[in-house]
Protein backbone atom coordinates (compact mmCIF):
# COMPACT_ATOMS: atom_id res chain seq x y z
CA UNK A 1 0.00 0.00 0.00
CA UNK A 2 1.15 3.54 -0.68
CA UNK A 3 2.25 5.18 2.51
CA UNK A 4 2.05 8.91 3.09
CA UNK A 5 4.83 9.73 5.47
CA UNK A 6 4.46 13.51 5.36
CA UNK A 7 1.17 15.35 5.54
CA UNK A 8 -0.04 18.85 6.02
CA UNK A 9 -0.82 21.84 3.85
CA UNK A 10 2.29 22.18 1.78
CA UNK A 11 1.28 24.49 -1.03
CA UNK A 12 2.88 27.83 -1.65
CA UNK A 13 -0.17 29.75 -0.50
CA UNK A 14 0.03 28.17 2.96
CA UNK A 15 3.81 28.34 3.50
CA UNK A 16 5.01 30.84 6.13
CA UNK A 17 7.95 33.15 5.57
CA UNK A 18 11.46 32.45 6.81
CA UNK A 19 13.93 29.56 6.45
CA UNK A 20 11.40 26.91 7.43
CA UNK A 21 8.90 28.33 4.98
CA UNK A 22 11.46 28.00 2.19
CA UNK A 23 12.22 24.44 3.30
CA UNK A 24 8.53 23.52 3.28
CA UNK A 25 8.12 25.06 -0.16
CA UNK A 26 11.10 23.06 -1.45
CA UNK A 27 9.59 19.89 0.00
CA UNK A 28 6.20 20.67 -1.53
CA UNK A 29 7.90 21.08 -4.91
CA UNK A 30 9.56 17.68 -4.58
CA UNK A 31 13.06 18.91 -3.73
CA UNK A 32 13.64 17.07 -0.45
CA UNK A 33 17.43 17.46 -0.69
CA UNK A 34 17.17 21.27 -0.75
CA UNK A 35 14.58 21.14 2.03
CA UNK A 36 17.00 19.12 4.17
CA UNK A 37 19.82 21.60 3.51
CA UNK A 38 17.69 24.58 4.54
CA UNK A 39 16.38 22.85 7.65
CA UNK A 40 19.81 21.74 8.84
CA UNK A 41 21.07 25.30 8.32
CA UNK A 42 18.27 26.54 10.57
CA UNK A 43 19.16 23.94 13.23
CA UNK A 44 22.79 25.04 13.15
CA UNK A 45 21.61 28.50 14.15
CA UNK A 46 18.92 27.30 16.58
CA UNK A 47 19.51 23.71 17.79
CA UNK A 48 16.51 23.97 20.14
CA UNK A 49 14.05 24.78 17.32
CA UNK A 50 11.56 21.90 17.72
CA UNK A 51 9.63 22.89 14.58
CA UNK A 52 12.79 22.69 12.47
CA UNK A 53 13.79 19.36 14.00
CA UNK A 54 10.36 17.90 13.38
CA UNK A 55 10.43 19.13 9.80
CA UNK A 56 13.86 17.54 9.38
CA UNK A 57 12.43 14.22 10.56
CA UNK A 58 9.59 14.50 8.06
CA UNK A 59 12.03 15.33 5.26
CA UNK A 60 14.19 12.33 6.16
CA UNK A 61 11.08 10.17 5.92
CA UNK A 62 10.58 11.42 2.38
CA UNK A 63 14.19 10.46 1.64
CA UNK A 64 13.60 6.97 3.10
CA UNK A 65 16.27 7.51 5.76
CA UNK A 66 14.02 6.03 8.40
CA UNK A 67 16.53 5.45 11.18
CA UNK A 68 17.70 9.08 11.10
CA UNK A 69 14.11 10.29 10.86
CA UNK A 70 13.05 8.29 13.91
CA UNK A 71 15.90 9.69 15.97
CA UNK A 72 14.97 13.30 15.13
CA UNK A 73 11.24 12.80 15.67
CA UNK A 74 11.69 10.90 18.95
CA UNK A 75 13.79 13.76 20.27
CA UNK A 76 10.93 16.18 19.64
CA UNK A 77 8.39 13.80 21.21
CA UNK A 78 10.64 13.38 24.25
CA UNK A 79 10.89 17.15 24.70
CA UNK A 80 7.24 17.85 23.80
CA UNK A 81 5.18 14.73 24.60
CA UNK A 82 1.90 16.53 23.80
CA UNK A 83 3.01 17.80 20.40
CA UNK A 84 0.34 16.27 18.15
CA UNK A 85 2.29 16.83 14.91
CA UNK A 86 5.33 15.11 16.43
CA UNK A 87 3.22 12.14 17.55
CA UNK A 88 1.71 11.80 14.08
CA UNK A 89 5.15 11.97 12.48
CA UNK A 90 6.41 9.29 14.88
CA UNK A 91 3.49 7.03 14.00
CA UNK A 92 4.15 7.60 10.28
CA UNK A 93 7.87 6.85 10.70
CA UNK A 94 7.17 3.61 12.57
CA UNK A 95 4.65 2.56 9.94
CA UNK A 96 6.99 3.32 7.05
CA UNK A 97 9.94 1.52 8.63
CA UNK A 98 8.12 -1.62 9.64
CA UNK A 99 7.37 -3.31 6.31
CA UNK A 100 4.41 -5.68 6.72
CA UNK A 101 4.64 -6.04 10.50
CA UNK A 102 3.36 -2.82 12.03
CA UNK A 103 4.66 -2.25 15.59
CA UNK A 104 2.01 -1.63 18.26
CA UNK A 105 3.65 1.72 19.03
CA UNK A 106 2.55 3.07 15.63
CA UNK A 107 -1.12 2.57 16.50
CA UNK A 108 -0.67 3.63 20.13
CA UNK A 109 1.00 6.89 19.09
CA UNK A 110 -1.72 7.72 16.57
CA UNK A 111 -4.42 7.04 19.16
CA UNK A 112 -2.60 9.23 21.69
CA UNK A 113 -2.66 12.07 19.15
CA UNK A 114 -6.42 11.59 18.71
CA UNK A 115 -6.91 11.73 22.50
CA UNK A 116 -5.03 15.03 22.60
CA UNK A 117 -6.81 16.46 19.55
CA UNK A 118 -9.98 14.45 18.80
CA UNK A 119 -11.10 16.90 16.10
CA UNK A 120 -7.76 16.89 14.26
CA UNK A 121 -8.52 15.30 10.88
CA UNK A 122 -4.87 14.45 10.23
CA UNK A 123 -4.77 12.38 13.43
CA UNK A 124 -7.61 10.21 12.12
CA UNK A 125 -5.90 10.03 8.71
CA UNK A 126 -2.74 8.68 10.35
CA UNK A 127 -4.61 6.09 12.39
CA UNK A 128 -6.47 5.05 9.23
CA UNK A 129 -3.12 4.54 7.49
CA UNK A 130 -1.80 2.42 10.34
CA UNK A 131 -4.91 0.22 10.40
CA UNK A 132 -4.88 -0.18 6.62
CA UNK A 133 -1.23 -1.24 6.80
CA UNK A 134 -2.35 -3.87 9.32
CA UNK A 135 -5.03 -4.97 6.82
CA UNK A 136 -7.80 -3.91 9.23
CA UNK A 137 -9.79 -2.15 6.53
CA UNK A 138 -12.98 -1.93 8.57
CA UNK A 139 -11.30 0.28 11.18
CA UNK A 140 -9.29 2.12 8.52
CA UNK A 141 -12.42 3.06 6.58
CA UNK A 142 -14.18 4.18 9.75
CA UNK A 143 -11.25 6.43 10.71
CA UNK A 144 -10.86 7.94 7.25
CA UNK A 145 -14.60 8.63 7.02
CA UNK A 146 -14.33 10.43 10.36
CA UNK A 147 -11.41 12.47 9.02
CA UNK A 148 -13.44 13.48 5.96
CA UNK A 149 -16.39 14.39 8.20
CA UNK A 150 -14.21 16.57 10.43
CA UNK A 151 -12.58 18.30 7.47
CA UNK A 152 -14.56 17.68 4.26
CA UNK A 153 -12.13 19.87 2.28
CA UNK A 154 -8.97 18.12 3.43
CA UNK A 155 -7.10 16.84 0.34
CA UNK A 156 -4.91 14.65 2.56
CA UNK A 157 -7.93 12.88 3.99
CA UNK A 158 -9.42 12.25 0.55
CA UNK A 159 -6.07 11.08 -0.80
CA UNK A 160 -5.63 8.55 2.00
CA UNK A 161 -9.25 7.50 1.51
CA UNK A 162 -8.41 6.73 -2.12
CA UNK A 163 -5.38 4.65 -1.10
CA UNK A 164 -7.45 2.69 1.44
CA UNK A 165 -10.28 2.08 -1.03
CA UNK A 166 -7.82 0.82 -3.64
CA UNK A 167 -6.29 -1.55 -1.09
CA UNK A 168 -9.79 -2.68 -0.09
CA UNK A 169 -10.69 -3.50 -3.73
CA UNK A 170 -13.02 -0.53 -4.26
CA UNK A 171 -11.55 1.24 -7.32
CA UNK A 172 -14.78 3.08 -8.14
CA UNK A 173 -14.78 4.67 -4.69
CA UNK A 174 -11.07 5.46 -5.09
CA UNK A 175 -11.76 7.41 -8.29
CA UNK A 176 -14.25 9.62 -6.45
CA UNK A 177 -11.84 10.11 -3.56
CA UNK A 178 -8.99 11.17 -5.84
CA UNK A 179 -11.30 13.63 -7.62
CA UNK A 180 -12.08 15.20 -4.23
CA UNK A 181 -8.38 15.30 -3.27
CA UNK A 182 -7.53 17.06 -6.53
CA UNK A 183 -10.44 19.49 -6.26
CA UNK A 184 -9.60 20.58 -2.71
CA UNK A 185 -5.82 20.36 -3.09
CA UNK A 186 -5.22 22.53 -6.15
CA UNK A 187 -4.14 25.50 -4.01
CA UNK A 188 -2.89 23.69 -0.89
CA UNK A 189 -1.03 20.60 -2.13
CA UNK A 190 2.30 20.87 -3.87
CA UNK A 191 2.75 19.54 -7.42
CA UNK A 192 4.38 16.37 -6.10
CA UNK A 193 1.35 15.41 -3.99
CA UNK A 194 -1.06 16.33 -6.79
CA UNK A 195 0.92 14.21 -9.21
CA UNK A 196 0.85 11.29 -6.76
CA UNK A 197 -2.93 11.67 -6.56
CA UNK A 198 -3.24 11.56 -10.35
CA UNK A 199 -1.21 8.32 -10.48
CA UNK A 200 -3.46 6.71 -7.85
CA UNK A 201 -6.45 7.89 -9.86
CA UNK A 202 -4.98 6.37 -13.04
CA UNK A 203 -4.59 2.99 -11.33
CA UNK A 204 -8.19 3.14 -10.10
CA UNK A 205 -9.46 4.14 -13.55
CA UNK A 206 -7.73 1.11 -15.10
CA UNK A 207 -9.56 -1.18 -12.68
CA UNK A 208 -12.92 0.33 -13.66
CA UNK A 209 -11.97 0.07 -17.38
CA UNK A 210 -11.87 3.81 -18.09
CA UNK A 211 -8.66 3.54 -20.05
CA UNK A 212 -8.69 6.88 -21.88
CA UNK A 213 -9.33 8.71 -18.61
CA UNK A 214 -6.45 6.78 -17.05
CA UNK A 215 -4.10 8.01 -19.80
CA UNK A 216 -5.32 11.58 -19.22
CA UNK A 217 -4.61 11.22 -15.48
CA UNK A 218 -1.07 10.01 -16.19
CA UNK A 219 -0.48 12.88 -18.60
CA UNK A 220 -1.64 15.32 -15.94
CA UNK A 221 0.64 13.73 -13.33
CA UNK A 222 3.70 14.00 -15.57
CA UNK A 223 2.93 17.62 -16.46
CA UNK A 224 2.82 18.52 -12.76
CA UNK A 225 5.87 16.46 -11.86
CA UNK A 226 8.12 15.54 -14.82
CA UNK A 227 10.14 13.30 -12.50
CA UNK A 228 7.19 10.90 -12.57
CA UNK A 229 8.11 10.00 -16.15
CA UNK A 230 9.62 6.84 -14.70
CA UNK A 231 9.64 3.09 -15.15
CA UNK A 232 6.49 2.74 -13.03
CA UNK A 233 4.43 5.18 -15.09
CA UNK A 234 5.62 3.64 -18.36
CA UNK A 235 4.65 0.20 -17.04
CA UNK A 236 1.21 1.54 -16.11
CA UNK A 237 0.84 3.02 -19.59
CA UNK A 238 1.88 -0.32 -21.04
CA UNK A 239 -0.78 -2.06 -18.97
CA UNK A 240 -3.43 0.42 -20.20
CA UNK A 241 -2.48 -0.04 -23.86
CA UNK A 242 -2.53 -3.81 -23.38
CA UNK A 243 -6.06 -3.54 -22.01
CA UNK A 244 -6.96 -1.49 -25.10
CA UNK A 245 -5.37 -4.20 -27.29
CA UNK A 246 -2.81 -1.76 -28.66
CA UNK A 247 -0.04 -4.35 -28.53
CA UNK A 248 2.71 -2.37 -30.23
CA UNK A 249 2.28 0.70 -28.04
CA UNK A 250 2.04 -1.52 -24.95
CA UNK A 251 5.30 -3.28 -25.80
CA UNK A 252 6.99 0.07 -26.47
CA UNK A 253 6.02 1.36 -23.01
CA UNK A 254 7.24 -1.82 -21.27
CA UNK A 255 10.51 -1.66 -23.23
CA UNK A 256 11.04 1.95 -22.12
CA UNK A 257 10.24 0.98 -18.54
CA UNK A 258 12.75 -1.88 -18.62
CA UNK A 259 15.48 0.38 -19.99
CA UNK A 260 14.75 3.04 -17.37
CA UNK A 261 15.22 0.39 -14.67
CA UNK A 262 18.87 0.24 -15.70
CA UNK A 263 19.13 -3.49 -14.96
CA UNK A 264 19.72 -6.30 -17.45
CA UNK A 265 19.69 -3.88 -20.37
CA UNK A 266 20.93 -6.61 -22.71
CA UNK A 267 17.74 -8.57 -21.99
CA UNK A 268 15.39 -5.57 -22.07
CA UNK A 269 13.52 -6.61 -25.28
CA UNK A 270 12.75 -10.08 -23.90
CA UNK A 271 11.88 -8.85 -20.40
CA UNK A 272 9.57 -6.20 -21.84
CA UNK A 273 7.68 -8.93 -23.67
CA UNK A 274 7.40 -11.01 -20.50
CA UNK A 275 6.12 -8.04 -18.50
CA UNK A 276 3.56 -7.25 -21.19
CA UNK A 277 2.35 -10.85 -21.27
CA UNK A 278 1.96 -10.86 -17.48
CA UNK A 279 0.21 -7.47 -17.31
CA UNK A 280 -3.35 -8.95 -17.23
CA UNK A 281 -2.53 -10.54 -13.86
CA UNK A 282 -1.95 -7.09 -12.27
CA UNK A 283 -0.49 -7.30 -8.76
CA UNK A 284 -0.44 -11.10 -9.00
CA UNK A 285 1.98 -11.00 -11.95
CA UNK A 286 5.16 -11.59 -9.84
CA UNK A 287 3.65 -14.76 -8.36
CA UNK A 288 2.59 -16.04 -11.77
CA UNK A 289 6.10 -15.36 -13.10
CA UNK A 290 7.66 -17.23 -10.17
CA UNK A 291 5.40 -20.20 -10.82
CA UNK A 292 6.34 -20.29 -14.51
CA UNK A 293 10.05 -20.00 -13.74
CA UNK A 294 9.88 -22.81 -11.18
CA UNK A 295 8.19 -25.14 -13.68
CA UNK A 296 10.74 -24.31 -16.39
CA UNK A 297 13.63 -24.71 -13.95
CA UNK A 298 12.53 -28.14 -12.80
CA UNK A 299 12.09 -29.30 -16.37
CA UNK A 300 15.65 -28.18 -17.13
CA UNK A 301 17.04 -29.70 -13.95
CA UNK A 302 15.37 -33.03 -14.66
CA UNK A 303 17.38 -33.25 -17.89
CA UNK A 304 20.67 -32.10 -16.31
CA UNK A 305 20.32 -34.66 -13.55
CA UNK A 306 20.80 -37.44 -16.10
CA UNK A 307 24.39 -36.34 -16.81
CA UNK A 308 26.72 -39.07 -15.41
CA UNK A 309 28.77 -38.37 -12.26
CA UNK A 310 28.39 -34.57 -12.09
CA UNK A 311 24.72 -34.18 -13.07
CA UNK A 312 23.33 -34.29 -9.53
CA UNK A 313 25.94 -31.82 -8.25
CA UNK A 314 25.11 -29.38 -11.05
CA UNK A 315 21.43 -29.70 -10.16
CA UNK A 316 22.27 -29.03 -6.51
CA UNK A 317 24.19 -25.87 -7.42
CA UNK A 318 21.37 -24.61 -9.65
CA UNK A 319 18.75 -25.33 -6.99
CA UNK A 320 20.78 -23.41 -4.41
CA UNK A 321 21.04 -20.50 -6.83
CA UNK A 322 17.24 -20.58 -7.22
CA UNK A 323 16.71 -20.66 -3.46
CA UNK A 324 19.10 -17.73 -3.00
CA UNK A 325 17.36 -15.72 -5.70
CA UNK A 326 13.83 -16.28 -4.41
CA UNK A 327 14.81 -15.84 -0.73
CA UNK A 328 16.52 -12.49 -1.23
CA UNK A 329 13.98 -11.41 -3.87
CA UNK A 330 11.32 -11.90 -1.19
CA UNK A 331 13.31 -9.71 1.20
CA UNK A 332 13.56 -6.98 -1.43
CA UNK A 333 9.84 -7.23 -2.17
CA UNK A 334 8.85 -7.03 1.50
CA UNK A 335 11.02 -4.09 2.53
CA UNK A 336 12.12 -2.47 -0.72
CA UNK A 337 15.82 -3.22 -0.31
CA UNK A 338 18.21 -6.02 0.68
CA UNK A 339 20.90 -3.89 2.33
CA UNK A 340 20.17 -0.60 4.18
CA UNK A 341 21.39 2.68 2.67
CA UNK A 342 23.20 3.71 5.87
CA UNK A 343 26.84 2.59 5.54
CA UNK A 344 27.24 1.35 9.11
CA UNK A 345 23.94 -0.53 9.06
CA UNK A 346 24.90 -1.99 5.68
CA UNK A 347 28.18 -3.39 7.02
CA UNK A 348 26.58 -4.93 10.09
CA UNK A 349 23.78 -6.40 7.96
CA UNK A 350 26.33 -8.02 5.63
CA UNK A 351 28.07 -9.46 8.70
CA UNK A 352 24.75 -10.75 10.06
CA UNK A 353 23.90 -12.38 6.72
CA UNK A 354 27.35 -14.01 6.54
CA UNK A 355 27.09 -15.32 10.10
CA UNK A 356 23.59 -16.68 9.46
CA UNK A 357 24.61 -18.45 6.22
CA UNK A 358 27.87 -19.94 7.52
CA UNK A 359 26.55 -20.79 10.97
CA UNK A 360 23.27 -22.10 9.58
CA UNK A 361 25.06 -24.31 7.05
CA UNK A 362 27.37 -25.78 9.68
CA UNK A 363 24.52 -26.47 12.11
CA UNK A 364 22.22 -27.91 9.44
CA UNK A 365 25.02 -30.11 8.10
CA UNK A 366 25.80 -31.41 11.61
CA UNK A 367 22.14 -32.27 12.25
CA UNK A 368 21.85 -33.89 8.82
CA UNK A 369 24.92 -36.04 9.56
CA UNK A 370 23.55 -37.15 12.94
CA UNK A 371 20.25 -38.19 11.39
CA UNK A 372 21.84 -39.90 8.40
CA UNK A 373 24.39 -41.92 10.43
CA UNK A 374 22.45 -42.69 13.60
CA UNK A 375 18.88 -42.95 12.33
CA UNK A 376 19.15 -44.03 8.70
CA UNK A 377 22.48 -45.90 9.07
CA UNK A 378 23.96 -44.14 6.05
CA UNK A 379 27.71 -43.66 6.44
CA UNK A 380 28.09 -42.16 2.96
CA UNK A 381 25.71 -39.39 3.86
CA UNK A 382 27.29 -36.39 2.13
CA UNK A 383 25.83 -36.23 -1.35
CA UNK A 384 24.07 -33.69 -3.58
CA UNK A 385 20.85 -34.03 -1.55
CA UNK A 386 22.71 -33.16 1.66
CA UNK A 387 24.23 -30.07 0.02
CA UNK A 388 20.88 -28.95 -1.38
CA UNK A 389 18.97 -29.32 1.90
CA UNK A 390 21.56 -27.81 4.23
CA UNK A 391 22.53 -25.07 1.77
CA UNK A 392 18.88 -24.09 1.30
CA UNK A 393 18.39 -23.81 5.06
CA UNK A 394 21.50 -21.64 5.33
CA UNK A 395 20.38 -19.31 2.51
CA UNK A 396 16.91 -18.91 4.00
CA UNK A 397 18.48 -18.04 7.35
CA UNK A 398 20.64 -15.47 5.56
CA UNK A 399 17.55 -13.89 3.97
CA UNK A 400 15.83 -13.78 7.37
CA UNK A 401 18.89 -12.00 8.77
CA UNK A 402 18.72 -9.46 5.93
CA UNK A 403 15.07 -8.79 6.82
CA UNK A 404 15.19 -8.71 10.63
CA UNK A 405 18.64 -7.26 11.37
CA UNK A 406 17.88 -3.70 10.09
CA UNK A 407 14.69 -3.73 12.16
CA UNK A 408 16.60 -4.74 15.25
CA UNK A 409 19.08 -1.90 14.62
CA UNK A 410 16.17 0.52 14.19
CA UNK A 411 14.64 -0.52 17.51
CA UNK A 412 17.94 -0.20 19.33
CA UNK A 413 18.48 3.23 17.78
CA UNK A 414 14.97 4.23 18.84
CA UNK A 415 15.58 3.13 22.43
CA UNK A 416 18.80 5.13 22.59
CA UNK A 417 16.97 8.19 21.25
CA UNK A 418 14.26 8.02 23.90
Amino acid sequence: MNRMSFRGNQGASMVPAGPLGKAKLALANGDAVEAERLTRKQLERRPDDASARLLLGQILLQLRRNTEALAEIRRVVREQPKNVDALLSLSAALTQQSGFRIPPEAEETARRAIQLAPRNANAHVQLAEVMASKRDFKTARAEIEEACRLDPRSPNAHLMRAVILMSDKDPAGAVGATDSAIRYGRTTLGPGALAQTEVIKANALVDVRRYDDAIDALDSAERQNPALNSANTHSLRGRIYFKKRQWRRSYGEYLTAQRLNGRLLWAAPALAGVNMALSPFGTRAPYVLVGILVVIAFLILFGIGNIPAVGNWIVAALLLAMVAFFAFFSVRTLQGFILPSDSQARLTTIAAIGFAVIGGFALALWIYQLLAVNVFQNKNWFDSNALTITGSIALILGALAAYFWPRLLGRLEGRRAR
